[in-house]
């Protein structure tokens, strides 16, 4: 309905560019609307306080983002100039294994991971995260973790990590 694709655009206009991209990417994981939905909103919308910083989002709306975390990283890859990366991307291991990583860039074998503590925490998780680790990494690929203070507090570090493995 046409006031969900207004709610999403009206919430994106009052937040800061980080949250406000993650709020358009999960109005269109969820289905309520399209891209091209969103841009019609933000048409409607025009003149209104915000509504020039959503317009750029637009162009970054990804539905295949998991988490608000996901889309602020990538908004930080963005900015500074990163490569767009594949979202929720297969890696297949020499033994059929597979796993889905949560930004990758094929061509470089390179994938980003982010961790939560949440749900990165205690025994079992740390032992299947590594176990995922080691089979990507014997897969030939290089995995690059990412927790909340690399995105929020020192982004330019994180890009540049990144930035170093895409150029090898």
């Amino acid at each position: 309905p046409p006031c969900r694709l207004g709610l999403a655009v009206e919430l994106a206009r009052q937040m800061a560019r980080p949250r406000g991209l993650a709020t358009l990417d999960a109005a269109v994981r969820s289905g309520w609307c399209t891209t091209l939905d969103l841009q019609n909103a933000v048409d409607d919308q025009r003149g209104r306080r915000g509504i020039v910083g959503v317009r750029p989002l637009l162009a970054l709306i990804d539905p295949l983002a998991e988490s608000a975390m996901e889309s602020e990283a990538r908004l930080v890859m963005h900015d500074h100039g990163l490569p767009r990366p594949e979202l929720q991307y297969l890696i297949r291991g020499r033994h059929d294994e597979c796993w889905r990583v949560d930004f990758a860039w094929p061509q470089s074998r390179v994938a980003a991971e982010y961790d939560s503590v949440e749900w990165h925490a205690g025994r079992a998780a740390m032992l299947r995260d590594k176990a995922r680790f080691a089979g990507i990494q014997d897969a030939g690929w290089t995995v690059v973790p990412i927790v909340v203070d690399d995105v929020r507090v020192a982004p330019a570090l994180m890009c540049e990590r990144i930035a170093g493995h895409l150029a090898r």
